[in-house]
């Protein structure tokens, strides 16, 4: 039992014309649902499908009630779970922004460090068998160019800020490239880059 990945070449953030290093990319199989997921969990343990689901239920609602209660939980060796929160408007002092403005961006989720350990230990990694031996590109179909005005039309538009995994969806990047993006958009002065860690956000440079 192995887990796949395929090579692929970083994009040519900086359009230098040079060929770029590659990086690994897992591959998934596909996506195993909660009825399997459940029914896995039932020939493993014999516990039946039906108390499965109701613990689960049970979890979710009460992971929910706790997070709106303002705590951060965690699941055993699993890891945390902590609430990411987004303000509706850009403010350079606190007096300037109520709890109105103060919105739910997500859900930050920390690995366990055993959980890491252990799923470090027990994969195995191959080369998906449907990949050609040259390494493809992952150079997207937007140019920075062309990011970058998505970029700034969402932060004119839509919010005064925007996070890592907010600009990988909005144009298509991994989170990775996204913070490459974004750090070159930084050195260009375009953006500035405001909190630390988890809760770094980006917002026009004025």
């Amino acid at each position: 039992m192995s887990a796949y990945y395929d090579l692929f070449e970083k994009p040519d953030i900086r359009q230098t014309g040079e060929q770029q290093p590659l990086y690994a990319r897992f591959i998934p199989k596909g996506t195993i649902e909660r009825k399997e997921f459940i029914n896995r969990v039932h020939l493993f343990t014999g516990i039946s499908r039906s108390l499965l689901e109701g613990a689960m239920a049970a979890f979710m609602d009460e992971l929910r009630d706790c997070l709106a209660d303002g705590w951060t939980v965690e699941l055993g060796e699993l890891g945390y779970f902590t609430p990411s929160l987004n303000c509706r408007r850009e403010a350079m002092e606190k007096k300037e922004l109520r709890a109105a403005s103060v919105t739910l961006r997500g859900l930050n989720f920390r690995l366990g460090k055993e959980f890491y350990k252990e799923l470090d230990k027990k994969m195995r990694l191959e080369r998906h068998p449907q990949s050609s031996s040259k390494p493809e590109s992952s150079t997207p179909l937007l140019s920075v160019e062309q990011r970058f005005r998505l970029l700034d039309e969402y932060l004119q538009q839509e919010q005064p800020c925007i996070n890592r995994a907010q600009y990988a969806r909005l144009t298509g990047r991994s989170v990775k490239q996204a913070v490459t993006d974004l750090n070159l958009f930084i050195e260009d002065g375009l953006l500035i880059r405001c909190g630390t860690g988890r809760n770094v956000v980006y917002m026009r440079n004025k």
